[in-house]
């Protein structure tokens, strides 16, 4: 039997959230004892051209760009009536 609902099957309730965030503390530790090379070489990679690199370095330093939409201008209609018409 495949996929659907059996009983008592899937993760325990709690484990994957508890390891989870033990995994998350290790890796955030080990990134603050690390983080200098890491910029070093994401900045190196930004130099060679890498776009991934430049796009991450930018928006980690200044924040990802805010897409805005303007609602000051008159809502675009479109007259279905009249399109209805033109195509009988």
């Amino acid at each position: 039997m495949r996929g659907g609902f059996r009983k008592n099957s899937g993760r325990k309730k709690g484990f994957a959230a508890k390891s989870a965030e033990e995994a998350r503390r290790f890796l955030a530790e080990r990134v603050a004892e690390e983080i200098e090379p890491i910029a070093i070489a994401l900045i190196r990679e930004a130099k060679k051209g890498n776009i991934a690199a430049t796009k991450e370095l930018l928006d980690r330093a200044w924040g990802k760009p805010i897409q805005s939409i303007n609602l000051e201008k008159e809502p675009f209609h479109i007259d279905l009536a009249a399109i209805r018409e033109k195509y009988r």
